[in-house]
């Protein structure tokens, strides 16, 4: 069955989602599969097996993890709810997102103070949980198998997912887990490079993001920008 996820990509920001593309070899906004970077000392059917889950679900930061929408309830109000919801949000910088190595794998975290980010997290988690349905038994029991303390535990029971609250890392996932490759320390120095940015990284709005069966890439639905964003076109249209 379908399934929602409440994303950060950055798709007002060109530079960093070209980048973000080019690394996994595919669009968020694309189902199919693109060019992706050749890593010097690294096979490129290496990098693509070890972006494969990475690159399934695009270039993007988790708010609210993927879910089936409740009984009774429609994408379009989702999209209602999403709406009101970003009327009141203003953009947030994402302080030096460097790459860091998390657990088994890559991505790019913030280097900073989170407080911003982390509170648009949990509010996003919050304030749509009415819209989402309840995980099935195989579902529960799946995540139940990941190695989670007692704490991940009873937020998995409450919120359909264990990395809430002060369990949440914002992070945009670079590779699939590196801890059985000889490649993991080429593919670290690859990203530190290729993610050398200098523009600023912005939270401009939430991503729809939809996958239309287990398995599935996720697409990008509609990006719904914040109050700040859509005056800031408004007024550019209008000049």
């Amino acid at each position: 069955m379908a399934r929602y996820a409440l994303y950060f990509s950055p798709i007002s920001n060109p530079a960093w989602l070209q980048a973000g593309n080019l690394w996994l070899g595919r669009d968020i906004r694309d189902m199919r599969e693109g060019q992706q970077l050749r890593v010097t000392d690294v096979a490129p059917k290496v990098l693509h097996t070890l972006t494969r889950d990475a690159r399934r679900y695009g270039f993007h930061a988790t708010l609210k993890a993927p879910f089936r929408l409740a009984e009774g309830y429609q994408r379009a109000d989702l999209e209602q709810a999403l709406q009101t919801f970003c009327a009141s949000r203003s953009t947030i910088t994402i302080p030096a997102p460097q790459v860091s190595r998390m657990g088994q794998f890559l991505a790019l975290r913030p280097q900073g103070d989170e407080s911003q980010i982390n509170a648009l997290a949990m509010h996003s988690v919050r304030e749509f949980d009415h819209l989402r349905a309840p995980l099935r038994p195989e579902e529960l029991a799946r995540r139940q198998q990941q190695q989670l303390s007692a704490r991940q535990l009873r937020l998995l029971s409450h919120w359909g997912y264990p990395y809430t609250e002060e369990e949440f890392r914002f992070h945009l996932t670079l590779t699939d887990a590196l801890d059985n490759t000889d490649s993991a320390n080429a593919i670290y120095q690859a990203a530190v490079r290729h993610f050398a940015l200098t523009e600023p990284l912005q939270i401009e709005g939430i991503a729809l993001c939809y996958e239309s069966e287990p398995g599935a890439p996720f697409i990008l639905l509609q990006q719904f920008p914040f109050a700040a964003v859509r005056e800031k076109s408004a007024a550019l249209l209008s000049a």
